[in-house]
């Protein structure tokens, strides 16, 4: 079986030997080359085949210019046996409610370039991170309702569209404290958006940290499930939690490695067995201090859960 990581895996300036996040962004500005190469030679240690390339400085963007070219890029994967199965597309994430029409044709580009690059480097599915909610009592509030979520759904089928026509699936990604990823909400989304253009990537830790049941989930919309993260967590956030520039650093106080959270990736697993996945399990750690010996753990519990489920 073949298994894969989100690069967000190597957001952790311990891995470096760094002291912050952006000390990481400036060692890969200086040298692009032993930085990526780094990346995928801890990769390949670690057994992984798969990559979700992320935002900057882990974005096709920054590998291609570190190697000179999609072609040098694609080169040097080959030769450490990885292969690019996915990219994040994180643009929409702070995106205001209301600016959809003014950004659209810059969101529609962006898309286009992504899933080009996508189709060339044999991958299958641009990855979308959707708004982040307001904090709970915000004012004026801010309602995830049928008002607020067409305007963005129809703006999801149209980059499901642009993605389409380079043979590349648009999956929402289940992002906790944005507006889809409460079962709820991303039953909302599902309903809205057009399934021939917009498929789903669950994360069954960020279902768990809004409260959700993401065995419950996936099997209402398995139908559309075309990639998941694989990431464990303990419990729910609280609902109060503030929605601010640190949310996506605050989740990770609640997220643990495959097998010690809430997640039954058994019957997740059985649920995936009747999905129309285009690539394999992606691993998602989260700014790993030691991303090489907690992959190669979460590999084996990916492994050995397949193998006692096989009949």
């Amino acid at each position: 079986m073949k298994i894969g990581t989100d690069l967000v895996t190597f957001y952790n300036p311990a891995f470096w030997r760094l002291t912050t996040q952006a000390d990481i962004t400036n060692l890969a500005r200086a040298d692009g080359r032993a930085f990526w190469t780094r990346i995928l030679d801890s990769l390949h240690e670690a057994g992984i085949t798969g990559i979700e390339m992320t935002f900057p400085p882990f974005d096709q963007m920054g590998a291609v210019a570190a190697f000179g070219s999609e072609a040098s890029l694609k080169h040097e994967l080959g030769i450490r046996g990885l292969e690019v199965w996915s990219c994040f597309f994180a643009a929409l994430d702070r995106m205001p409610a209301g600016h959809y029409a003014s950004i659209e044709s810059q969101i529609l580009t962006e898309v286009d370039a992504a899933a080009r690059f996508l189709c060339a480097m044999g991958g299958s599915v641009l990855v979308v991170g959707l708004p982040c909610r307001q904090t709970f009592l915000s004012t004026p509030p801010a309602f995830i309702d049928l008002a607020f979520a067409a305007p963005l759904c129809g703006l999801l089928n149209r980059m499901g569209f642009a993605a389409a026509r380079h043979s590349i699936t648009l999956a929402i990604h289940t992002e906790s404290h944005t507006v889809a990823c409460a079962p709820r909400d991303v039953d909302l989304f599902m309903l809205l958006t057009d399934p021939r253009y917009v498929s789903l990537c669950p994360d069954p830790a960020h279902i768990i940290l809004e409260g959700g049941d993401p065995v419950a989930l996936i099997t209402r919309h398995r139908e559309r499930v075309v990639a998941m993260h694989w990431k464990d967590a303990t419990r729910a956030m609280p609902v109060d939690t503030p929605i601010d520039t640190d949310i996506h650093t605050r989740h990770r106080a609640f997220f643990c490695e495959l097998g010690d959270g809430r997640a039954n990736f058994g019957q997740l697993a059985a649920q995936l067995g009747h999905a129309p996945l285009r690539c394999g399990p992606i691993l998602e750690l989260d700014a790993c201090a030691q991303p090489v010996p907690v992959l190669r753990r979460g590999i084996a519990f990916i492994r050995d859960l397949t193998e006692r489920s096989t009949p």
